[in-house]
């Protein structure tokens, strides 16, 4: 059943038109105005925007609504200047918006009052409607802080932007408490990812139903399973399920095309769909398209055959990094060690190491600095940003090792100011160059950047959740992650704030020996749940199956171990404690993940 909310604006209607804005193309939720202004601007704003309005005199208000009584779901106050009297708010729930942090400031001229008072912020405060002003229950604020030489105008900007950023959101979160609305999801993957986005959706109360596709046997339990051929088969089953979400963890089926086929069928995404999804699946295109909007990356050149190798290579004073143009299952990138090893390696890749996938070759400079995973999801507009991460690629301690898809991780990343000054700079960037671009998706871009010593720069972009900073990062978030996957495929990112946990969350991945070239498989795992348990751990699940009741290893990275706190001396050592507890003759894993942040002074 559609919700019908009636706004109450006695001025330029500029909450209004934010909220209608917000809402637009949402056919479940109908609005419509009133005002007891006759030249008000909210009227002109309605007429543009085509929502019903009525200018009804102040004193004709209660008998207005007395007649309308039950059409209207929540009656929302937009800068409406009257005092609204008892017989009038006992017709529903009434909200306003109010320009400052109450109880501070209550009535007129909140933020001039602020201003004079030359206080260091002021606010906004969205609050139930009583009898008494400005003094119902606070729904939520948001700080404004009054800089040193801030003229009174820009305050009074700053103010009204965040009205209208927070606003809309307020109103959905009660319309939806009201419907209940409940989503059914599917999450596609089998992996350790997976089983984390999996384990964090299942703790929404938008959840209705968890449908899983290819799940390890590790996770399988945690929602009902989906068997398919394809992808158009996977689609009509999930219509048929009553599928409303698709969260897509791996690069393959972004890059095959598997969120156009979803669409298709009416169901939204997380996830690139097949034009964007290039940007993991082609490193060239990559690097054309960091070229053509200005963000900064290494310098690079690209190899199509043998017979260009020497020039290549010539470009280069030092041994550069060698990058398959495909998809190679993260395992596609080699740092070379020097100009010898640089030229048998590009041999190797262009003779079909990686099939297809390194048939073209990205080579490129070798950058200096410490690296940071950043991962964001994007709706068509705005992009969100987590908080950056810090994988290990390298198998062993030290960074020494073949490259792995990665053996662990943590967040956040202590970053210095201008550090992260730069990287707001940068994220800004990508987000203009995305809109210039019409990139026309909701989903994930993952920045894999180096902090330089002349400034940030982008090593690659994954278009998925990595493997293994999301285990880290979705067991420190400390949100909805399901209520921010549905702002992102309703375009309402820029009304998100992301919630996060005290300290500092990290991620140990247990491999299998042989692992990354040729892992042991079949080996069993014992007494994981009760090490788990006793060390206060979360474990997430990877290469593993189950035969008979055991469970066994299936894969080159099996588990990731995962504790959060505020000492992260004391949450690596509940990590590798767990390790160490588990009954896994074959397991390797490194024993330096995190070390950074105890250098940084986490303790």
């Amino acid at each position: 059943m559609q919700k019908r909310v009636l706004i109450f604006a006695s001025g330029s209607g500029s909450n209004f038109e934010a909220i209608i804005e917000y809402f637009r193309g949402d056919t479940s939720i109908s609005f419509e105005l009133l005002t007891d202004k006759e030249g008000a601007g909210a009227i002109e704003r309605a007429k543009r925007l085509g929502v019903k309005y009525h200018y009804v005199k102040f004193a004709d208000t209660c008998k207005f609504l007395t007649d309308r009584r039950g059409e209207f779901d929540l009656f929302v106050l937009a800068g409406y200047m009257r005092i609204l009297p008892e017989d009038v708010l006992a017709l529903g729930t009434f909200i306003n918006i109010h320009p400052s942090l109450l109880p501070k400031y209550k009535g007129t001229h909140s933020i001039e009052r602020a201003f004079e008072a030359r206080e260091s912020e002021t606010g906004v405060s969205v609050h139930f409607v009583v009898p008494e002003v400005d003094s119902g229950e606070i729904i939520i604020q948001k700080a404004v802080s009054i800089e040193r030489g801030m003229a009174l105008e820009t305050l009074e900007a700053a103010v009204h932007k965040v009205e209208h950023e927070i606003y809309p959101p307020v109103i959905e979160k009660i319309l939806n408490k009201e419907r209940k609305i409940k989503y059914n999801v599917l999450v596609y993957g089998s992996g350790g990812r997976e089983n984390a986005l999996a384990w964090k959706i299942s703790q929404s109360p938008l959840l209705g139903k968890l449908f899983l596709a290819l799940p390890n046997d590790g996770f399988s339990s945690l929602g009902e399973v989906i068997k398919f051929n394809d992808f158009e088969d996977l689609a009509k089953k999930s219509v048929a399920a009553g599928v409303n979400l698709a969260v897509i963890g791996p690069e393959d089926p972004l890059s095959k095309g598997i969120v156009d086929v979803f669409n298709a069928h009416g169901i939204k995404c997380i996830g690139a769909n097949k034009k964007w999804a290039h940007l993991e699946s082609s490193k060239k295109f990559a690097k054309e398209f960091m070229v053509k909007h200005g963000i900064p990356t290494a310098k690079y050149c690209t190899v199509n055959s043998p017979s260009e190798i020497d020039a290549a290579l010539a470009n280069f004073d030092k041994a550069p990094v060698l990058k398959a143009d495909g998809l190679a299952a993260g395992k596609g990138v080699h740092l070379s060690a020097d100009m010898s090893d640089a030229r048998a390696t590009l041999r190797d890749f262009l003779s079909g190491k990686y099939g297809e996938a390194s048939s073209s070759v990205v080579v490129e400079e070798t950058l200096t600095g410490e690296e940071l995973s950043v991962i964001s999801l994007y709706d068509g507009k705005t992009l969100l940003s987590f908080v950056g991460a810090r994988d290990y690629k390298r198998l062993h301690d030290g960074q020494i090792g073949p490259n792995t898809g990665g053996m662990g991780a943590y967040c956040p990343v202590e970053l210095t100011e201008c550090e992260n000054s730069d990287l707001q700079n940068y994220l800004s960037h990508l987000e203009s160059a995305l809109n210039k671009d019409d990139a026309d998706f909701s989903g994930i871009i993952y920045s894999g950047l180096m902090l330089a010593p002349q400034g940030i720069r982008v090593l690659e972009y994954n278009m998925r959740f990595g493997d293994p900073e999301t285990q880290p990062l979705l067991s420190h978030l400390d949100c909805d992650l399901l209520e921010v996957f549905i702002a992102a495929t309703q375009k309402k990112l820029s009304g998100v704030n992301l919630k996060w946990k005290k300290g500092t969350t990290v991620g140990v991945v247990v491999a299998s020996n042989g692992y990354p070239e040729n892992p042991k498989k079949g080996c069993p795992i014992k007494g994981l749940t009760e090490a788990a348990q006793k060390n206060n751990t979360n474990v997430f699940y990877a290469g593993v199956k189950k035969t008979g009741g055991r469970l066994l290893s299936n894969g080159g990275r099996v588990l990731a171990i995962c504790a959060s706190g505020e000492n992260i001396d004391k949450v690596r050592a509940s990590i590798y404690k767990t390790i160490d507890e588990i009954d896994f003759s074959d397991k390797i894993f490194r024993t330096d993940i995190a070390q950074q942040a105890l250098k940084a002074g986490k303790v």
